[in-house]
Parts: C-alpha cells; structure tokens; sequence
C-alpha cells in the first residue's frame, strides 16, 4: 500500500481475493481453505470501522478486513486493533494484515540506508520478542483467515542497500529480505495455523526480492497513481514519518494503470505499467494487487472514476488475480493532500456506486461475506 512508504497505514482498504489452484503447497489454513480457480472474495479493511462498515451498508457485507501493525512495538497500531476486534466478533473471514518496518526505520536506530542491515537483523533475531507479542495477538482470533505481509511495496532500496551513504543498487543484498520474510513467518507460525503469506514488492523488484515458493503463499503488487519518483509516509502510529525518494519503484495507482495523477502520466495511450505487467506475468503463485484506490483527477468524477476500476478489473481477470485491495476512502479526512488524494469510496458517487454494484457485486466472479 512505497515511496510512498507505508502508503496504505491508516486508511480503508477493499481485498478482493482470488484463489488460485496451484501445484505448490500451501500452508495449513490453505489445506482447509482449497483454492478456487477464477473467484475473488471482496475484503474491506484497514483501520477504520466506521469506513469498513460505511461499505458495508452501502453496497454489500466483505469478506474480510484489512490492517497494520508494526514490528518495533510488536502489535497492529489502536485503530487497527479497534477493527479486528469488532470484525472477529461477528465473523471469520479474511485479514489482511500489513507488517510495518521500513515506514519508521529512521525512528528506530537506522538511517533509510540501511534496509539490509534492518532485514539481516529481523533474521537475526532482534525483533524476537516483538513478533512473539503480535503472535499471540493474532492467536486470540483463531477464527479468522490471515493474510500477512512481511512488510510491504518492498524494494531494493530500502530492503537490501549497504550503502551508507545513498541507495546503490551495486551494493544491494538481495538475500536479507527473504531471510527476514521467512524468519518473521516462523515466529508468527509458532503461535498461529491460520496464517498466509503475502510477498508483496514494488514494480521491478519482484524478482530479485522473492523469498522463494516454500514460504511465500501470494504475490502482491500494488498498482496506484503516484509518480515513480514521489514518496510520502502516513504516520502508522499517527507520529510523522521520514520521505524517501525511490526512483527503483514505488507503490502507484492510477499511473500503474496509465491514467495521470494532476500533470503526472505515465504508459500514456496503455492500460497497465509494463513494469507492472511483467511482475504479473512472472508470479509464480497467486497475484495480489495488494493496495489500490481511484485518484484525482480520476476519483473527481464519475466517469474517470469507473475507468480507472474498470481498468484494475481488468487486470484482475486477465491474471485471475489473487488479491485486490482497494483503498475506500476519504483521503483528506485523515490528513492526505487533496491535490494527490482524494475520496476514493466507491459509494460516495452515484453513478460510481452503481458501475460497482453491476460490474463487481453482480459478476459471479467476486464473493462477499
């Protein structure tokens, strides 16, 4: 959900699931949960109740939710907690939950140079007690389906530079970020059976950061509309955040599908990055497009509005997505510019509202809770 690091912290989230059938194994929940081939379960979360529960009212029940936690303090931020509690409460369907340590690295004894030592640290152990704290957090629900993400919109510069002084990607380390990611599921799998894994890179990266088939259950991209070369934190703990520019790749949303973000355009006269493109061909296991949301000019009217969706719908058939996280939201009530963010509730236009209920809610494709 980036160069805009942490880009999704602390707004509403739509995932849409779809599974796949794969010949690699699955953890034990996917045992439970058998894939099925070219359906997608809508997912709202991420943080805010009252928006969750906003989408539900107006157009239909998710199947789940969408959160953030943060590995320094060892649990999901209060929001978050305040989300998962209620969800649990009434139902058992899917959380995603969204793993945080790049976004405050530089509040926490690192300089934004040193994602790799970072990495090689989690793998190490320094987090231990930590992760240990949010396991059994997330074992106080054993009736959910968890979806987590080893941090996210992960790339080479701020999980595997050495350089200490700029980000070089002649001295990535491309083996700490993995070695992180399947330390971070051994320590949550000690406490938890109902727990998936999502790898989840910016464009471009995918490849060299994969962690490998044997603990990686979904590949995560995040297609949005902010310039490759922008980057802003929200704060996940509601504490500003450091900016990082990172021209190897970005968690993007309109431009990840060629429409512009203000004067920005990207792949003009396209449909989809081809950055973007490659990742989704390559993935090896079920895709996710694991952060997204309409942006101006496109959330500011209800014709760009339903292009900018129909465009990301597209790119979940044409790869039977695994994953599609939308991000329905009012932007600016929780502190985002109004010049790159805006409202992004699908049920806040008429007509907008509408192409959903007919083309999402009334495609045999996508299942609600």
């Amino acid at each position: 959900m980036t160069p805009l690091n942490g880009l999704l912290s602390s707004f509403v989230l739509i995932t849409l699931l779809a599974y796949h059938v794969t010949s690699a194994p699955f953890t034990s929940l996917a045992q439970r949960q058998a894939p099925v081939t070219g359906k997608t379960y809508v997912n709202i979360g991420q943080n805010y109740f009252n928006e969750w529960e906003g989408f539900a009212t107006a157009i239909k029940t998710p199947a789940g939710i969408s959160v953030y936690g943060d590995i320094y303090a060892g649990a999901l931020n209060p929001d978050s907690v305040d989300l998962l509690s209620r969800y649990a409460g009434q139902h058992s369907g899917y959380v995603e939950v969204g793993l945080s340590w790049k976004d405050a690295m530089t509040q926490n004894g690192y300089t934004q140079f040193q994602g790799a030592q970072l990495c090689n640290d989690i793998a190490s152990g320094k987090f231990d007690s930590q992760l240990q704290l949010l396991a059994g957090d997330l074992a106080r629900y054993p009736q959910v389906k968890y979806l987590v993400r080893p941090d996210y919109e992960v790339s080479g510069n701020l999980h595997a530079n050495t350089d200490p002084g700029a980000f070089n990607p002649g001295t990535f380390d491309y083996t700490a970020y993995p070695k992180a990611f399947a330390h971070v599921r051994e320590i949550l799998n000690s406490k938890n059976t109902n727990i998936q894994y999502i790898f989840h890179a910016v464009r471009g990266d995918a490849q060299n950061l994969y962690p490998g088939d044997d603990v990686v259950d979904f590949i995560g991209m995040s297609p949005s509309s902010i310039p490759p070369n922008f980057s802003l934190s929200p704060p996940l703990f509601h504490t500003p955040l450091t900016l990082y520019n990172q021209p190897t790749g970005v968690s993007i949303f309109n431009n990840d599908v060629c429409l512009p973000v203000g004067a920005t355009t990207n792949c003009a006269g396209s449909r989809l990055d081809p950055n973007l493109a490659r990742d989704l061909a390559w993935a090896p296991k079920p895709r996710v497009i694991a952060e997204s949301a309409a942006q101006p000019p496109a959330s500011a009217g209800a014709a760009a509005f339903t292009d900018y969706l129909s465009r990301v719908r597209d790119v979940v058939e044409r790869y039977d997505v695994a994953v599609w996280t939308y991000i329905d939201s009012l932007w600016t009530a929780h502190g985002w510019p109004a010049d790159t963010w805006g409202d992004s509730r699908v049920e806040s236009q008429a007509e907008v509202k509408a192409w959903w209920q007919e083309n999402i809610v009334g495609n045999e494709r996508f299942v609600f809770g």
